[in-house]
């Protein structure tokens, strides 16, 4: 028996960036990289680190079923959830592996700020067992919606071998490619196995409303998977809108020396701005800066 990982290890957080800053930024938690496997002689790790301080609070799912929460303790499996340092260890350790143990892992961390998920898929290979000669559709990440601008964005991604042919539905419609909708795919540069599959749509509107359907299909069987999409009607009066944050506030890092903390508010007239970090507002600097900028191709958005 084999032990194959298909986590990305694309670092999601510069690990290298000022820990001092990093934990004492308050918001949800935030991993420093996908979860990776480590293989040991009992069985395997699924292990990362978080950046965010308070406390936080783990339960790991197989498949979607709850497995255990974080400071539990089972024969079977073992979690840590524990300070090292200026970050969190976070990992599941699994004892005495068998075929059985083959899925999709997912731990769910929360604070009072929000939560994260993360995920991996841990395959099973039984050298004696009869061979399909590949792999079947399996969703590694379920399909999801990003808006970008004037465009959306319905993304996945889908384990598979060999290479699968995708299909696109809104309902029963098969969708084609056209000015109002573009396809796109490419593998995990990690795991070539892994397929990253989009469907942009073009000025989404309300009558593009429905269930999307995308399908893999391969010589060794096919998987389907439906992401439903209702578009609500925008506020009657656009003239006066109350300012609110309408998504969650994002931490990006585009580069190892620079930090943005990004929010989305919906406002008309135009908001004015103040940030606070621990209690205390933070003061406009070389170091630090704010600015307020309408997003492009939405009214009243910022």
């Amino acid at each position: 028996m084999s032990v194959q990982s298909t986590t990305q290890k694309t670092p999601i957080v510069d690990k290298g960036l000022d820990a001092q800053t990093i934990k004492k930024l308050p918001g949800p938690p935030e991993f420093t990289e996908e979860l990776r496997m480590r293989q040991e002689t009992d069985g395997v790790l699924l292990e990362s680190f978080l950046i965010y301080e308070p406390e936080h609070q783990a339960t790991w799912f197989k498949d979607d079923v709850p497995l255990l929460g974080a400071l539990d303790f089972d024969e079977k499996y073992q979690p840590f959830l524990e300070r090292r340092g200026d970050w969190t260890y976070c990992a599941l350790a699994i004892r005495h592996l068998s075929n059985d143990d083959a899925g999709n892992y997912m731990v769910n961390v929360r604070n009072k700020h929000g939560e994260k998920a993360n995920h991996v898929r841990l395959s099973m290979k039984d050298e004696n067992a009869p061979s399909k000669g590949g792999i079947e559709p399996t969703f590694f990440r379920k399909p999801s919606s990003r808006q970008e601008g004037k465009k959306l964005h319905l993304e996945c991604e889908i384990e598979a071998l060999p290479r699968p042919d995708i299909f696109w539905f809104l309902g029963t419609t098969q969708i084609e490619e056209s000015e109002k909708y573009s396809m796109f795919r490419a593998i995990q540069p990690s795991n070539p196995n892994i397929h990253f599959v989009r469907l942009t749509i073009n000025e989404p509107s309300a009558a593009d409303g429905g269930n999307y359907v995308v399908k893999a299909v391969n010589s060794v069987g096919e998987k389907d998977c439906t992401l439903a999409l209702n578009f609500g009607g925008g506020a009657e009066d656009e003239e006066n809108v109350p300012a609110r944050i309408y998504e969650q506030p994002l931490l990006l890092q585009p580069n190892p020396s620079t930090i943005i903390l990004e929010a989305h508010i919906h406002a008309n007239p135009k908001p004015k701005i103040t940030w606070l970090c621990n209690g205390d507002f933070v003061k406009e600097s070389e170091k630090k800066v704010a600015r307020v900028e309408a997003k492009d191709g939405e009214k009243n958005k910022w």
